[in-house]
């Protein structure tokens, strides 16, 4: 099956839930989630910002800044799949919708870059049992990881969402170190 097909049967997937189901199961993934090593070691947390029938973020940035951790949020520019992430002080300064994403005002945003501490929560529509990832299909995360490989990167999904093995692997596409699910956290 090509990606193309994976993504469409992904959003199906997500698309069968309730909003509270998709809440619940996305509080089960952060408590699995805050229980792991490499968030309580953790100085930042590189997270999206969720929305639609993602796995939640935004609830959870109130506990990660009280756990004395530090948000960091894409800002996406459109040429050459350029992302960056800036830091996030409050969820007030997401104002700015790009592509139904809100952003922090570009102008007024620092750019941070990932250290050895930081947490990298990245969206995923599938991953397979070697941790590879099928995301929207823009490269945005394959790009910045290929430029950034310091931090540890977990993919939030859904329990249905993994999959045996994604067959139409690129070069550029690069695996994830752990996917957390509403049934626990998995490690590759």
């Amino acid at each position: 099956m090509d990606k193309k097909t994976m993504r469409k049967n992904m959003l199906k997937v997500r698309l069968a839930f309730s909003a509270e189901q998709i809440e619940q199961k996305s509080a089960m993934m952060w408590q699995h989630l805050m229980q792991t090593e490499q968030y309580r070691d953790a100085e930042s947390i590189f997270t999206y910002v969720s929305t639609n029938t993602e796995v939640k973020t935004l609830p959870f940035f109130e506990k990660i800044w009280n756990d004395g951790k530090k948000i960091a949020v894409p800002i996406i520019r459109e040429q050459k799949r350029i992302m960056d992430f800036v830091q996030l002080n409050s969820t007030a300064e997401l104002t700015d919708i790009k592509w139904g994403i809100p952003e922090p005002d570009r102008e007024n945003s620092t750019i941070v870059l990932p250290t050895e501490k930081t947490l990298f929560v990245v969206p995923a529509l599938a991953i397979d049992r070697n941790g590879n990832r099928i995301g929207y299909g823009g490269g945005y995360y394959d790009t910045y990881f290929s430029k950034h490989d310091v931090g540890f990167k977990i993919a939030l999904i859904f329990d249905e969402q993994k999959l045996q093995k994604i067959e139409e692997l690129e070069k550029t596409d690069v695996p994830m170190d752990a996917v957390a699910t509403e049934k626990g956290v998995l490690y590759y």
